[in-house]
């Protein structure tokens, strides 16, 4: 998966764990069209750059420990 590909992927599960509508790893993987462990992986991921990712075993979805945005880009920094 391309670095562009990755990111879309992590925004589009970002949006779903909002939502709190991923369903289960299989739910997910059908969802975004990758294997389930590609699901995993990308989970990993995400936790690794600090998302508080849990999955809730009764509502069956992946759900932020508490609130958390994603931001990848550019910001103008104070030192010119």
């Amino acid at each position: 998966m391309e670095f562009l590909q990755k990111i879309q992927v992590i925004e589009r599960v970002d949006r779903l764990i909002q939502l709190k509508s991923t369903g289960t790893a299989d739910d997910l993987s059908r969802r975004l069209s990758v294997s389930r462990r590609s699901v995993y992986n990308i989970l990993e991921l995400m936790r690794n750059m600090g998302a508080p990712i849990e999955y809730c075993q009764i509502t069956r979805t992946y759900y932020y420990s508490y609130k958390c945005d994603f931001v990848l880009g550019f910001v103008e920094s104070e030192e010119k």
